[in-house]
């Protein structure tokens, strides 16, 4: 019952605002136009509706005409009636006019159907917001600037408003302008009852009284009686004597020009506008099936000589505000005009006598609440001082779409306001992405190195420099991403980018990163990319788009750490210090540092060799700490079982032939903390905790000289750590 009743409270308060479009379209035919309009508004409300409301059946889908539509309706109607052998005083010829409109409405709906059918409705949903707002501002302010001259009693006549100051009649625009008032004096202090309907009432007694006590002052016309019946023009005229059909003929170029600016501005309007509803709700429509709901009303529309139909966004707010939630209470405002239209009764006698100053008066209230509150938000923000740049871009684009559509029309102010968003998103990408950028020696890779190695590295790792990169790489960033790094490649041999955070790839950044890499080549730096690989979607855009072909990489790598071991690595090997394939002697490792021979060969007898298979591990998390190992050839890692958000598996640090680990969990007894992996075939020394307790026992001094051993390298693993962690 609550969505009936929202249902036909929001068709009730809307439904004087509609018929004033009829008005419009069809006020090129002078005394006829109430006669013919009215009843062309009725039946699109009510026939159109009851089509629409069923058969999209989500959302709020709420229908009727639409000023934009009643303006270019009203220039095909203006032409029909300069027609040389049409008369609009007679009643015949004036029944031709609406026959071929009728045809136009039509041939609108059916190309509306094929724009659904085509799924050209989803394009809509790339329309930007700042263009949403702009394009609903520019239409409110065109329906309100279309209710001025009968709001104030100005009449009709091709010169601006502004140009005809001195035609207001004081007194309807009192009674309008007084109907204006009540609707915002009820929403203010009653926001629950029904405003519009309130000044309707209200408004056509104030019209009453003033034409009793004062009949020589001008109060603007009433509605006048209406028709009640529904008709088939097209049968009527088409098919009685064929004079339809040579009016058709003669005008067919602007029948059908017309019927193609109708179904793309009446699509846009209501796909944009059921976007706007579904912000209120919070909520989602299909909007080609909205396409194809609108086209088969406005095929049916026409059969009954009605206007065209777009989405009705008043109707629609007003039966939110009723309470409505679904297309149930859509339906019910529309079946609910049907036997109105008909049988008539009293409630057809009070349309009839509404005065259109106050017809008007309520159009301008409801053209004032379909301004976008997006917008007014906006503008609050900036008045309060917000002068952020995304801000500033915004209004910018509301503000052009809406003048663009009040001057040129609806098509190109979309257009203009796509465009100019493009621009802005361009010029905003543009920027550079780079997020952050250091060296190889500010944050080294996490292998761990024997000190030879560590010392030449150290002189070394400044030639490597990672650049951490944010945001889209397409054909807006691309190039200035190649500036910079062709910039940097002066003073450096390594360059690392890291693409973790970039959200997308195109073919122009893709290209243009192949392109770059080769420049860099022939110069002898090296162009390397991380978080690329062949399975993850950058390494699958980079493929797709016919770069980096070569099924075998050496210049992707999981991570920019693992790329920096690399740049590290060949740091090493250029320097005569290569860590592959080398075999380290116990001597070198910091475990048997300050040992005398005898010390040392004690220590042999205790160390356990194993070898370990490439991807063997030496232990795992949580098992118990029996001793310590030293590498002395291949490489282990030590891994979190916990991935990374990538999936992969967290390095925790690799060590190199001569280090030393396991030592930790031997110590305090409370387990491994990480896995240890072999990377490589690999060869390790162990010495369980019993077999210390025994080299206890025969030298003392030396079990002293092992734990102080230990002791400083973590402590060197530590000092390590908190320097990666501070470059973090």
């Amino acid at each position: 019952m609550k969505e009936a009743g929202a249902g036909a409270l929001g068709q009730i308060v809307t439904i004087a605002p509609v018929l004033t479009l009829g008005l419009l379209a069809y006020a090129p035919l002078g005394a006829m136009a109430v006669q013919v309009g009215m009843p062309a508004a009725f039946v699109a409300s009510a026939v159109g509706g009851a089509i629409f409301a069923k058969v999209c059946g989500r959302g709020m889908p709420t229908a009727g005409p639409s000023s934009a539509c009643a303006v270019i309706l009203a220039a095909l109607v203006a032409q029909l009636a300069a027609d040389p052998q049409l008369s609009l005083a007679n009643p015949a010829h004036v029944a031709q006019i609406v026959a071929v409109v009728s045809v136009c409405g039509m041939l609108m709906g059916l190309l509306q159907m094929g724009f659904g059918l085509l799924r050209l409705g989803t394009l809509a949903k790339f329309v930007p917001q700042p263009v949403l707002a702009g394009f609903m501002n520019g239409v409110a302010v065109l329906m309100l600037l279309a209710q001025v001259p009968m709001l104030l009693g100005i009449a009709a006549a091709h010169a601006p408003v502004w140009q005809r100051w001195a035609q207001i009649e004081p007194a309807t625009a009192l009674i309008g302008l007084g109907t204006v008032a009540i609707v915002w004096l009820v929403a203010w202090r009653r926001p629950s009852a029904p405003a519009v309907l309130i000044a309707m009432v209200l408004g056509s007694l104030a019209y009453a009284g003033l034409d009793w006590l004062a009949p020589d002052w001008p109060l603007g016309p009433q509605v006048g009686a209406l028709p009640q019946t529904l008709t088939l023009p097209l049968a009527w005229q088409a098919f009685a004597d064929g004079s339809v059909v040579d009016l058709l003929w003669r005008h067919s170029r602007t029948v059908l020009l017309d019927a193609l600016v109708l179904a793309i501005i009446a699509s846009l309007d209501s796909i944009l506008s059921g976007r706007s509803i579904d912000q209120k709700l919070a909520a989602r429509h299909e909007p080609n099936r909205q396409l194809l709901a609108h086209g088969l009303a406005n095929v049916a529309v026409g059969l009954f000589g009605g206007v065209p139909l777009v989405y009705g966004r008043a109707r629609a707010l007003a039966v939110l505000r009723a309470g409505g939630r679904s297309w149930r209470a859509a339906l019910v405002g529309p079946l609910l005009l049907i036997p109105l239209l008909l049988w008539g009764g009293p409630v057809v006698d009070a349309i009839a006598r509404i005065p259109l100053a106050v017809l008007a008066g309520i159009m301008a209230t409801v053209a004032i609440g379909l301004m976008d509150g997006w917008t007014h938000q906006l503008v609050r923000q900036w008045l309060a001082g917000d002068r952020a740049r995304e801000l500033r871009a915004s209004l910018a684009v509301v503000a052009v779409v809406c003048a663009v559509t009040l001057w040129l029309g609806f098509i190109e102010g979309v257009a203009a306001g796509v465009m100019l968003s493009m621009l802005l998103f361009i010029t905003a990408m543009k920027r550079s992405l780079l997020r952050a950028q250091h060296s190889g020696a500010a944050r080294p890779s996490r292998r761990v190195y024997p000190l030879a190695q560590e010392q030449v590295l150290g002189a070394l790792r400044w030639q490597i420099v990672v650049l951490e990169l944010e945001g889209a790489l397409f054909f807006g960033s691309a190039d200035r991403l190649a500036i910079e790094v062709e910039r940097l490649a002066a003073a450096h041999r390594f360059l690392v980018l890291d693409l973790k955070r970039v959200t997308m790839i195109d073919a122009s950044g893709a290209v243009q990163l192949e392109h770059l890499a080769a420049r860099l080549g022939r110069r002898g730096v090296a162009l390397w990319l991380a978080s690329v690989s062949p399975d993850n979607r950058h390494g699958q855009a980079l493929r797709a788009f016919g770069t980096y072909r070569a099924e075998l990489r050496d210049d992707w790598f999981a991570d920019a750490d693992h790329a920096t071991e690399a740049a590290e690595l060949q740091l090493l090997a250029q320097a005569g210090q290569p860590i592959a394939h080398r075999v380290a002697a116990l001597e070198e490792s910091v475990l048997v540092h300050g040992l005398s021979a005898a010390q040392l060969a004690l220590v042999r007898t205790r160390l356990r060799p194993q070898w370990l298979a490439a991807g063997e591990y030496l232990f795992r998390e949580g098992d118990e700490g029996h001793g310590l190992y030293v590498l002395i050839e291949g490489s282990i890692t030590v891994l979190s079982q916990a991935p990374s958000p990538e999936g992969l598996p967290q390095r925790f640090v690799s060590f190199s032939p001569s280090m030393m680990l396991g030592e930790m969990a031997m110590l305090d007894g409370r387990g491994r903390t990480a896995d240890a992996r072999a990377d490589v075939t690999s060869l390790v020394y162990g010495l369980s905790k019993a077999d210390l307790a025994a080299l206890g026992h025969a030298d003392s001094g030396l079990t002293a000289q092992l734990y102080r051993n230990m002791a400083l390298h973590l402590a060197e693993r530590l000092r390590v750590a908190s320097a990666a962690w501070r470059a973090a």
